[in-house]
């Protein structure tokens, strides 16, 4: 079985070149692989499955040819799309998975897949706005919204997520902190841990206190390249897509 895992793609109708990438992948793999695992952030912001806008739908048509091609495609949050539902991912025959972390086997071993969000315990600011937006009772008096006022409150929150993004990088907390990835290796007692979120795309071989585990970092995508994974029965490693061949990362 063939699996690819793909982060942090953060399609949006203003990067066309960007999603001409993605589907470029899709298109690519559409005979090789078996399933997909998007890990988060598919889209740069989603306000609503009822506010699709035509890039939305067109990713949706690209998804369900390769759901009809029999792929099966599993999904989960990340820290922009938090609110993408069931009937979006349902539509183009996918899974979405509401829980922070999926724990499954691959490439012989005991993995967990997660967003990465939850590991950068560090960015205190971050975390409660995540806690926050996670909330039930907020996510429905936000969805009651018209779309147009959902538009505008989303607009505010990403100005403000640029205006402290890069202080955020710069002073390093909006990586992994060492001792939340401790803590979750310990609690799920896997072999491989793949995320993506830090944008920070890297193959380490293990942790600190738990030598037998490798942690993979997929990584976000640019209008000429992404960082993703492959993996099959043996061995599970990343690759660079320049939208026409998949080289292996060094």
């Amino acid at each position: 079985m063939q699996t690819l895992l793909i982060s942090d793609l953060h399609l949006q109708a203003s990067e066309p070149e960007t999603t001409g990438l993605a589907f470029a992948l899709f298109t690519h793999v559409a005979n090789s692989v078996d399933q997909i695992f998007i890990l988060g952030d598919l889209f740069e912001y989603w306000i609503g499955d009822d506010a699709c806008d035509h890039t939305a739908r067109e990713v949706s048509s690209r998804l369900r040819a390769l759901s009809n091609n029999g792929i099966k495609i599993t999904c989960m949050h990340g820290n922009r799309d938090f609110l993408l539902g069931e009937q979006f991912v349902e539509g183009f025959g996918g899974k979405l998975i509401r829980e922070d972390t999926i724990t499954i086997e691959l490439a012989g071993k005991p993995t967990l897949l997660m967003h990465g969000d939850t590991l950068c315990t560090d960015d205190k600011q971050y975390q409660f706005y995540r806690r926050m937006v996670r909330n039930h009772g907020w996510q429905v008096d936000f969805l009651a919204k018209s779309v147009s006022e959902r538009e505008a409150t989303a607009r505010m929150i990403r100005s403000t997520s640029k205006a402290r993004g890069h202080r955020a990088h710069t002073e390093n907390i909006a990586d992994i902190n060492r001792d939340t990835l401790e803590e979750t290796l310990t609690e799920f007692d896997v072999e491989l841990l793949i995320h993506g979120h830090t944008h920070r795309p890297a193959h380490y071989k293990a942790s600190d206190n738990n030598s037998n585990v490798e942690r993979m970092v997929l990584g976000d995508w640019h209008a000429d390249h992404a960082m993703i994974a492959l993996a099959n029965h043996e061995h599970c490693k990343l690759y660079r897509w320049d939208g026409s061949a998949l080289t292996t990362a060094t």
